[in-house]
Parts: structure tokens; sequence; C-alpha cells
């Protein structure tokens, strides 16, 4: 038996293969329907709009890969290990979630509504908020803003990220997760540690 949240589910893997296909801009309802064999009574009943799919695929999606940058950062004591923990994390979850961090990585080309904008907003300011403390209590780490730590940990992978789903990147992922978090743990540790 299709239960509701099978359906829910259904109009959101349908949206994520049209917005991949044809771009955010050019999907229609009936594009998302024809594809995931819903009625447009059900899309309307549980997204109201294109722009709530995107903003539910956009938020589940943000929050499974955050989940697993909380998880590292809650369990990882060791600086160095943190670090490129966190650099192996964002590399395999775009290895196993091209669609989707795809996506994610469009997110200039699309539209959201106020709500899913506010509740991304929310999810980050906890996320850098946990980052930030989890790097400050690290005397190996130097100590930086939250934004530019962000970029100084993940602006490397999320480039390589862009290059690795155009399938332009030549290095495999399992070295390129090494030599990320080596540079990483460059960037951020101390001089001395």
């Amino acid at each position: 038996m299709v239960t509701a949240q099978d359906t829910r589910q259904a109009i959101l893997d349908a949206a994520l293969v049209a917005f991949g296909e044809k771009g955010f801009g050019a999907t229609t309802i009936g594009d998302v329907r024809a594809r995931s064999g819903t009625s447009t009574g059900s899309i309307y009943h549980w997204f109201g709009s294109k722009e709530g799919i995107a903003g539910a695929l956009y938020v589940e999606g943000l929050r499974e890969y955050q989940t697993g940058v909380t998880a590292i950062l809650e369990r990882e004591r060791d600086a160095e290990l943190g670090v490129r923990a966190l650099l192996e994390h964002h590399v395999l979850w775009v290895r196993d979630n091209p669609d989707l961090a795809r996506f994610l990585l469009s997110r200039r080309e699309i539209e959201l509504l106020p709500e899913s904008e506010e509740e991304l907003a929310d999810m980050n300011r906890e996320l850098f908020a946990l980052t930030s403390k989890w790097f400050r209590a690290k005397p190996a780490l130097v100590d930086l803003p939250p934004d530019v730590l962000h970029a100084a940990l993940l602006g490397p992978a999320q480039e390589w990220s862009r290059h690795w789903l155009g399938g332009r990147a030549r290095s495999g992922v399992a070295r390129t997760a090494a030599l990320l978090g080596d540079l990483a743990w460059k960037a951020l540790r101390k001089d001395d540690s």
C-alpha cells in the first residue's frame, strides 16, 4: 500500500530528477506530476508550488548533509582527525548523492519560499555555531571568524565537488578526500602543531 509519505517522497524524487534534467526554471508542476505518477492535487497538497518542492528538497538535502557534519563534531575530539573526517564526509556525501549535491550547489538559480529561507538560515546558524565552538575548543587550530573558517575548511572541497559533478575531476574519490584533508589541515592548524 502506498502511504502519504511514499507519495511525498515520490514527488521529491521526481522533482530532483526533473530539476537536474531541465533546470529549476524550465521544470513545471506537470513535469513533476508525470514523472512521479502522482496527482497535481497531491503535489499542491504537500508543497503548494514548485518553489515549495524546491524548498523541501533543499532543506532535507542540507539537513542530511549537516547531520553527518554534526555527528563528526560531536564524536571527534582530535583536531586533525576531525578536520580530515569533515573533508572525507563532504567528498563521500557528494559521491553518494550526486543529484542532490548538484541541486544544493545550484542554490543561486533556485527560487525558495520565505519559510524555506528562514529554515535554512536557522540550520546554517546552528551548524556554524557548533562548528565554531568545536574549532575554538581545539588549541591546535587557528582561530578564525566563522565565515572565513567555513571557506578555509570547505572552499577547495566545494570547488572539487563542482568539477566532479561536471565530470571534470580526474582524481579518485578516496585520494581526493585524503588530499583535501591534507590541505584543510595545513590551512587550519597553528604553525606549531
